[in-house]
């Protein structure tokens, strides 16, 4: 038998067709022979390109994160908003792929953010902002922003829905008056909670009992 000179499948095409299945169908009915069928090649091909399925999982997880575009570097040296920016777009990349929110949780890409990461301290020490602070925002930032994702797809409000379901005016009577008067819909309450983090971590830097 003659083979081809083009392989029929590629990484490429197997994580796009994951992506695709999972975005879909959701995780749970994800499998290597499903996705196999769909490129209409037999299950044994993908173990050619990938050794087993968490392999190419993780894959999956660093495609997704790929897709969330890196602003250009703040020219007026603002570089908080710079970063919200940055988490912003992470946070709607992640969203577009709702149903792969716990492949990141598991399999979570640093590898694959380590270029963004030197950008980002690079950023920082542009802007004057202590080497000593780098960590603790660059972590705490990854942390706080893939929490507030996926509680918000736990609570199916990845969009602007609700930011507290099933709650009772009658049964929760302080929690309804803190509700009905938020103004911010769930993408500004995400950008608020990015901001006031990284403002408590320059305030806090203020303080010298903060370092103790």
């Amino acid at each position: 038998m003659v083979r081809p000179r083009k392989p029929l499948i590629t990484r490429d095409s197997i994580i796009a067709a994951s992506i695709e299945m999972i975005d879909g169908d959701g995780i749970d009915s994800f499998s290597l022979p499903r996705v196999a069928k769909q490129l209409n090649v037999s299950t044994s091909s993908l173990y050619h390109h990938f050794s087993d399925r968490r392999e190419l999982m993780a894959e999956v997880a660093k495609e997704i994160m790929r897709g969330a575009r890196v602003p250009a570097a703040p020219a007026d040296g603002d570089w908080m908003e710079w970063f919200v920016q940055l988490s912003l777009n992470y946070r709607e990349a992640i969203l577009r792929h709702a149903n792969a929110a716990l492949i990141l949780v598991e399999l979570l890409p640093r590898d694959v953010l380590t270029s963004t990461y030197e950008k980002c301290a690079r950023i920082l020490s542009d802007c004057g902002v202590a080497p000593a602070l780098h960590v603790i925002i660059l972590d705490g930032l990854e942390k706080l922003s893939f929490a507030t994702i996926l509680s918000s797809l736990a609570n199916a409000s990845a969009a602007d829905g609700d930011i507290f379901p099933n709650v009772d005016a009658e049964r929760h009577p302080v929690l309804s008056t803190a509700l009905s008067s938020n103004p911010w819909s769930a993408t500004e309450l995400f950008e608020v909670t990015i901001r006031s983090f990284l403002s408590g971590v320059m305030a806090g830097s203020a303080h010298p009992a903060a370092h103790e």
